[in-house]
């Protein structure tokens, strides 16, 4: 184990949480009130006409109804009539005014809520998004919307995820699949529409809801879908990036009862490993 993953695991769940919890949240609380003074001094009004007809959000949440709560204000305050759909399997699903939710048995899992919402979304684009995401000024969807229907090759465009308090973002370019022998419908490092192409992009998006509906989510994998989704749609759907679509990200790393579930992959990891590297 490295130092960084030590410190980190040190936070989280050991000795140094007591401290690292209060320092989090704060931290976090500061960059939200930046974000939102930023937000109300620059925010671009956009033409949301054709929007209702074309787009539904899709958010997957579990036992986090304070977090979904705070996304669904912050997509709102941009886009409020958006079609929003969320897939809720906690124990006591929440419902929010304005919003299609589908309950789900307990603890369903990840992959068999996405492959559900794909079932009830009746637009010719589907933005997945994870409850703990926050809208801001640069989370455009009408550009994005506009490229898709510029660029007919296209299946899926990503946008950047920004980690807060540190706002640190995850390059794509060393972002992993699984083994394939799939060939990509453009190489990785290709530009389409000044948008990179890659095999992965993070779990924020907006796509054709047909094309994403050829791949699907595999039911047996709660939790770890993330990957899998991508090595399947590997020379099936062009996936791009769109540096200029972001949103924020505030996860919970101190919910213990969440992190509980959420880090429970045992047998998501055993089912991936006989999936794709089982050579026996």
């Amino acid at each position: 184990m490295g130092i960084k993953q030590f410190i980190h695991r040190m936070s989280v769940h050991g000795v140094l949480r007591p401290i690292a919890k209060p320092i989090h949240s704060g931290l976090t609380l500061i960059a939200f009130m930046c974000e939102r003074l930023l937000d109300g001094l620059f925010t671009a009004k956009e033409d949301q006409a054709f929007l209702n007809e074309d787009l539904t959000a899709v958010i997957k949440t579990f036992e986090r109804p304070e977090i979904l709560h705070r996304l669904i204000k912050s997509l709102r305050h941009f886009y409020p009539e958006m079609k929003v759909i969320v897939v809720d399997d906690s124990f006591k699903p929440t419902k929010l005014e304005g919003v299609e939710t589908i309950i789900m048995p307990y603890d369903s899992g990840v992959s068999a809520g996405r492959q559900e919402a794909l079932k009830h979304i009746q637009t010719p684009y589907m933005m997945l998004l994870d409850d703990d995401f926050v809208f801001y000024r640069h989370t455009r969807v009408i550009p994005v919307l506009e490229k898709l229907q510029k660029l007919p090759e296209v299946d899926i465009i990503g946008g950047e995820v920004i980690y807060l308090p540190f706002y640190r973002k995850i390059d794509y370019t060393k972002a992993a699949i699984h083994p394939t022998n799939a060939i990509p419908l453009r190489a990785p490092g290709t530009q389409i529409g000044g948008m990179t192409a890659y095999d992965k992009v993070a779990n924020f998006y907006i796509a054709r809801t047909d094309s994403i509906r050829k791949v699907g989510w595999d039911l047996q994998i709660k939790r770890l879908d993330h990957a899998d989704f991508f090595t399947r749609a590997k020379g099936v759907l062009l996936t791009v990036f769109d540096p200029d679509f972001k949103v924020l990200h505030a996860r919970t790393p101190f919910d213990r009862e969440y992190m509980s579930k959420r880090l429970d992959v045992h047998e998501d990891r055993l089912l991936l490993k006989d999936k794709y590297y089982f050579n026996g």
